[in-house]
């Protein structure tokens, strides 16, 4: 079992602040956007605690929602549904380029 595990995170936030707070979250914990609520990636687990503590920081469970769900999605998969013909996914290495 390697360090990163991939998941398929959907939300529906009504706060437009709020949505675009997590929004940038999620990018900058290396996730890719496939749609404008709904992001794919790797994570190890100390991001995975942070994806879950910036949910926790920033939705209200009373009116936002949040999903994630373990997958793995094979990019050929992705690029056979409408829409994503171009789309790219580089799996991690451990390493990053700074």
């Amino acid at each position: 079992m390697g360090i990163y595990t991939k998941y398929l995170i959907c939300y529906d936030i009504e706060e437009n602040k709020v949505r675009k707070k997590f929004f940038d979250g999620m990018k900058d914990l290396g996730l890719i956007p496939i749609q404008k609520s709904v992001f794919y990636g790797d994570l190890n687990n100390a991001e995975f605690k942070a994806m879950k503590s910036l949910a926790s920081e920033l939705l209200n469970e009373n009116k936002d929602k949040c999903l994630w769900i373990k997958c793995n999605l094979a990019e050929s998969e992705i690029k056979g549904c409408v829409g994503y013909k171009e789309f790219e996914y580089d799996e991690p290495d451990g390493y990053k380029t700074i």
